[in-house]
């Protein structure tokens, strides 16, 4: 049987189970060369969230969103969360409770991120327009 014409552009997420829970992450590679690049993951518990344990900086544009997981309440995070803004030792730290997304454009520090209270799982999403990550 033929290929479809539009199988392309169709493509199952690669999620790989981690001791902190499912997540993704997928490139311009597996996107038909876009200039994207997409990290999926969750707040399962308190703690730092990911894996930036200090504040970072990239190449590129990137928006962290973050999103509640109860259909319900998507406007409700079912977390308090914190954030850094801001390079080493002049950070500013953030604290939200609602849907939020981090706007870092590149060359702004950001991270870690520190889940501070949790009563739900959320989803911490980064897109950044890139088509590889290089850091």
């Amino acid at each position: 049987m033929a290929e479809k014409k539009y199988a392309k552009n169709l493509v199952t997420l690669p999620f790989r189970k981690t001791p902190q829970g499912a997540l993704f992450g997928i490139g311009g590679d597996a996107l038909g060369g876009l200039a994207l690049n997409v990290i999926y993951a969750c707040g399962y518990k308190v703690g730092v969230t990911g894996r930036s344990t200090k504040p970072h900086v990239h190449k590129y544009d990137e928006a962290v969103f973050f999103i509640g997981s109860d259909p319900a309440h998507l406007d409700e995070l079912g977390a308090e969360v914190e954030i850094s803004i801001g390079e080493e030792g002049k950070e500013e730290k953030y604290t939200f409770d609602k849907p939020t997304v981090l706007i870092a454009p590149k060359g702004l520090y950001h991270c870690p991120i520190v889940t501070k209270s949790i009563k739900t799982p959320y989803v911490c999403m980064a897109v950044s327009l890139t088509g590889k990550r290089t850091d």
